[in-house]
């Protein structure tokens, strides 16, 4: 999924008080909101649309956009990233999941990844991120999971698409 700058190793030795962090990344598309949605909704389907990442090993009962069903890169070499679905809400174009053990230091982790109609031939997608972590993680989290894998999936569908007025990614950390 990117690069990641914290090991598991470094949650002992982040210093600092915790604060809730957010991460958002969005981009403005020229495609239907369905048809982004289509592509963006499917849980299993990362690897199709989002650059450098693999297919991951799914985990849980068919069918895997039920809300439980993990996605998992790296299993079975002590490096796994889980990924768990909460939520696929094919009426608000939403996706939740969790990390239950991310390999970095921070609790609460809990992500979405939403499609926004903005007309009949534009949409927004939105990939927020909210965790507790301390200044220092937020800060490297910012760079390697809001630029290096939330802003780089973003591009990638406004290259597919076609970007919309806005025309760059909108980045925020709060």
């Amino acid at each position: 999924m990117g690069p990641i700058l914290l090991s598991r190793d470094g949650r002992t030795e982040t210093a600092g008080a915790s604060i809730m962090a957010t991460l958002r990344r969005r981009v403005s598309l020229d495609a239907p909101a369905a048809e982004v949605w289509k592509l963006v909704g499917d849980f299993t389907a990362i690897g199709d649309w989002h650059p450098g990442t693999p297919r991951p090993e799914m985990r849980g009962r068919s069918p895997y956009n039920s809300p439980g069903t993990e996605r998992v890169w790296g299993a079975g070499t002590g490096e796994e990233l889980v990924e768990r679905l909460v939520e696929r809400d094919d009426a608000a174009r939403r996706l939740r999941y969790t990390m239950p053990d991310p390999p970095f230091p921070i609790t609460g982790h809990e992500a979405t990844i939403e499609v926004t109609e903005r007309g009949p031939e534009s949409s927004q997608v939105t990939w927020t991120a909210t965790f507790d972590a301390s200044d220092d993680v937020v800060e490297q989290l910012d760079a390697s999971m809001g630029e290096d894998v939330f802003a780089v999936g973003l591009d990638a569908l406004a290259a597919r698409y076609g970007r919309g007025q806005a025309g760059r990614i909108d980045r925020g950390t709060f």
